[in-house]
């Protein structure tokens, strides 16, 4: 959106999670990037965020833009009322800093963040994206909701004027659910939309790759590969979309970005991950990996590939539940000039008295510096005790890791939805963890059988997607 002296772009909400749920307010956390000009008319910048019904328009917003001329005086506690987020960020410095006061008014109460980071691209421009965006809002979770936002920014340290304006963003939850993958073999994605409201939705998509494999949407650098396509779901029905995939984007995933056109939606949008299979050869093929708790304080990693090409060395990386992976170490291929068609087996003993889960994956880096991960295995801490554990649980992404007792053995898994039928079943399962994917909001009960010895678990999951 084009103003006076910026121009703002590409914001997109993500990486939505439920914290807290009452019957009258749902706590989350997301990350949110955008684009806005790089230059001295952007020294502070903030965001409000209003459920629609409570949106003021305080900045008489039409398409995206003010229809107020000049310089507008910043919103105070009386315009920002209902507001049930508030964001400031002092861009003042080399550095951006989350502000913990309002400039324009002190009483006007402003929301957390993790972190933020700031890039400057090639354009000129500066790409922000904000970490762990702490909120509140007054509906319980689960309710179709419509969310808008304005975003401004005041060429003053003092902030009591808007410059740019960029108003009325919306971002809707709950109204529609989405699932599906990428088939590299046919180089084909394929997804269903369902649709959660008893009014017909219409809206379009498009397409992005993931061509960096980080698995966060990111307008500037993933690859757009599908246009506006739209879509229409009648009431409480689904409806199917496909399309290509290039063959320059085999192996990747995809993020389908979602844009309502109709209802009480119009306008807002979200993004969706599409996971792809996996076909292109790969410069390692691993034939086990497997994490195990020894000791209170030792985890043995271990690995074993069938053949590498080109390879140089493993990184050992973990993530102690912060959602931050560190490396603890490299070791190097032992295969004769990074080529092998043996068996090659690696260990590690890593020092870890975490008492809570610890995941753990293998990050391959060939020859020539390109990079690919394992899958992800995960260990309990000794403070966890019980044949299951089940994370994140409840779990607002549709998505939970399943982790067994640290012993060898082989299990038949069941899932159960609260009518008893299964969904989804598993035999023969020989690793210490799996992952499940793609749930609907709902309670679920999870049956494993360990064949050596017939016992039993069952553990309950809930399915919370906001």
């Amino acid at each position: 959106t084009a103003t006076a002296q910026c121009t703002v772009s590409n914001i997109v909400i993500q990486s939505v999670r439920v914290i807290s749920s009452t019957p009258t307010n749902c706590t989350i956390k997301y990350d949110i990037t955008f684009n806005i000009a790089n230059n001295n008319g952007n020294k502070l910048i903030f965001i409000h965020s209003w459920l629609q019904n409570d949106y003021p328009n305080y900045f008489q917003c039409v398409n995206g833009q003010t229809t107020q001329n000049g310089s507008i005086a910043a919103p105070v506690a009386a315009d920002l009322i209902n507001a049930f987020e508030n964001i400031g960020i002092d861009n003042t410095g080399a550095v951006p800093t989350i502000l913990a006061t309002y400039p324009p008014d002190a009483s006007v109460p402003m929301s957390t963040v993790d972190s933020i980071n700031k890039i400057v691209l090639p354009d000129g421009s500066a790409n922000f994206t904000l970490y762990g965006v702490l909120a509140t809002a007054p509906v319980p979770c689960g309710t179709p909701i419509v969310i808008v936002a304005d975003l401004w920014s005041s060429q003053s340290s003092s902030g009591q004027r808007a410059h740019c304006v960029n108003c009325g963003i919306r971002y809707s939850s709950d109204y529609i659910s989405v699932v599906g993958l990428v088939n590299c073999g046919t180089l084909m994605y394929r997804g269903i939309i369902t649709n959660r409201t008893g009014i017909t939705l219409d809206g379009y998509y498009r397409i992005f790759a993931d061509v960096n494999g980080d698995g966060y949407f990111t307008p500037t650098t993933d690859t757009l590969l599908q246009t506006n396509t739209a879509y229409t779901v009648a009431p409480f029905g689904t409806t199917t979309i496909s399309g290509p995939v290039p063959r320059a984007n085999i192996n990747q995933n995809i993020f389908v970005v979602f844009t309502q056109t109709t209802g009480s939606a119009s306008g807002a949008s979200r993004v969706i991950v599409f996971t792809s299979t996996q076909c292109a050869p790969l410069p390692v093929t691993f034939k086990s990996f497997n994490a195990t708790r020894t000791s209170k304080t030792n985890v043995l990693v271990k690995w074993e590939t069938v053949t590498e090409t080109n390879n140089n060395s493993f990184s050992v990386q973990r993530n102690m539940g912060s959602n931050t992976w560190e490396t603890v170490t490299v070791i190097n291929s032992l295969a004769q000039a990074g080529n092998s068609n043996s068996v090659l087996v690696y260990t590690f003993n890593d020092l870890n008295s975490n008492r809570g889960i610890t995941q753990y994956r293998i990050k391959q880096i060939d020859l020539d510096a390109k990079e690919k991960y394992s899958e992800i295995r995960a260990v309990r801490g000794d403070a966890q005790s019980g044949k299951i554990i089940v994370y994140p649980n409840p779990s607002n992404t549709g998505q939970v890791n399943i982790v067994f007792e640290n012993k060898e053995g082989t299990h038949d898994i069941s899932l159960t939805d609260m009518s008893g039928r299964i969904v989804k079943q598993w035999t023969g399962v020989n690793t210490n963890t799996i992952r499940i994917e793609n749930l609907v909001t709902g309670i679920y009960t999870l049956r494993v059988i360990m064949k050596e010895t017939g016992s039993q678990s069952m553990e309950k999951i809930v399915i919370t997607k906001f």
